[in-house]
């Protein structure tokens, strides 16, 4: 009988062995089904573009949200809202091209040549210092009079036992209220399952439509509605000099900059807006020569050599040269953080997501006499 017969203890180890050698195969037969139709994709979306794909590093913005554990914990059904904040200079550092992630989105599903959210321009962040609050209002000093009478200790005909030279300033104490910018978009959980799509959204849309109204506030905000009291807010900033007859506008910025170097201030950036930045490019000399370069070479924008910021928030034929470096401060309260909810109206029944994207700041303006407002 046992020369017929296999005893139940052999048979049940046999075909546990056999699943086993089973899930195993399976699982590496799925990986490599997936690697491969990740690569096709890639392809598919090189060739699109006409760019190499890179591989994801975890370096960018949506590789963060991707892999934070909040946003994973959401996925997986675990509450329904989550926080992402954002490391510090992520949302301002470079955009990088959006590409897949190597998520496989469908096997069947054929959309190539995503489109990338906008390249990554200066703002006018970048002439300011920024500092962090851990207050909902900042106070701070605002000078406003320096009378200079630093000299020699001289009373005739004596030079000893004689009063120094006094010289006088003068201050303001101020507020300045922490603001909040936001906005949010209604996404569908697909999208979310999405990277790629969801990455678009992100880097093409909210953050850099964030940055914008943050140009605008820090520019033109009169501190009403829940806004900054920006810098060309009355009171933050002084008239350029008046025009001089003939002059052109290389020259009404250049003697711009001297009114700035005759208060002792040396001026760090320009800020233009977009078609006043693009005529001062296309001036040319008699014989037809380009003013301010070629228009082949890649520079950076300046004047003078103080860097050239060039945005919307500003009037068209309007300028602002200053010394920002010296003159104002943004203070951080809570830096651009991303949050995803799906507790929001009738998120559930629609199978809907809301993206919100906001930050709190605020803006101190230390000298007036820093910046300078002109009109060409």
């Amino acid at each position: 009988m046992s020369d017929q017969y296999i005893s139940k203890q052999v048979l049940e180890a046999g075909l546990r062995k056999l699943n086993t050698d089973l899930a195993e195969y399976t699982q590496r037969l799925d990986n490599k089904s997936a690697e491969i139709v990740d690569r096709l994709l890639a392809l598919e979306q090189r060739g699109a573009s006409g760019a190499p794909v890179p591989e994801r590093k975890g370096g960018n913005l949506a590789n963060h949200i991707f892999d934070h554990a909040n946003f994973k914990s959401l996925l997986q059904g675990n509450g329904k809202s989550c926080r992402i904040d954002l490391p510090a200079g992520l949302v301002h550092a470079n955009k990088a091209a959006i590409v897949t992630d190597g998520q496989v989105l469908s096997p069947a599903m054929r959309v190539p040549g995503i489109v990338a959210g906008p390249a990554r321009r200066r703002r006018v962040r970048d002439l300011l210092p920024i500092g962090q609050t851990s207050q909902n209002m900042v106070e701070f000093t605002r000078e406003l009079v320096f009378t200079n009478n630093a000299g020699p200790q001289y009373g005739s005909p004596a030079v000893e036992n004689v009063t120094k030279p006094e010289s006088g300033v003068t201050f303001q104490l101020l507020e300045s209220p922490v603001r909040t910018l936001a906005h949010w978009i209604p996404l569908s959980k697909q999208v979310l399952a999405d990277s790629a799509q969801l990455q678009g959204y992100i880097n093409g849309r909210l953050l850099e439509g964030l940055a914008d109204a943050e140009d605008a506030q820090l520019l033109n905000g009169d501190g009403t509605g829940g806004g900054l009291e920006g810098i060309l807010h009355a009171g933050n900033f002084v008239a350029a000099p008046g025009a001089v007859s003939g002059e052109n506008s290389l020259d009404r910025i250049r003697r711009t900059f001297a009114a700035l170097a005759a208060d002792e201030l040396t001026p760090d950036g320009v800020l233009l807006h977009p078609n006043d930045w693009a005529d001062l490019e296309l001036n040319k000399t008699t014989t037809g020569e380009y003013l301010l370069g070629t228009p082949g070479a890649a520079t950076a924008p300046s004047l003078w050599g103080v860097p050239v910021v060039t945005s919307t928030a500003i009037a068209e034929g309007t300028f602002l040269c200053g010394a920002f470096g010296m003159g104002a401060q943004i203070w951080d309260r809570e830096q651009a953080s991303v949050q995803v909810s799906y507790d929001d109206r009738d998120n559930f029944v629609k199978n809907m997501a809301t993206v919100l994207v906001e930050e709190r700041i605020a803006l101190t303006v230390y000298r007036p006499k820093a910046f300078r407002m002109g009109t060409f």
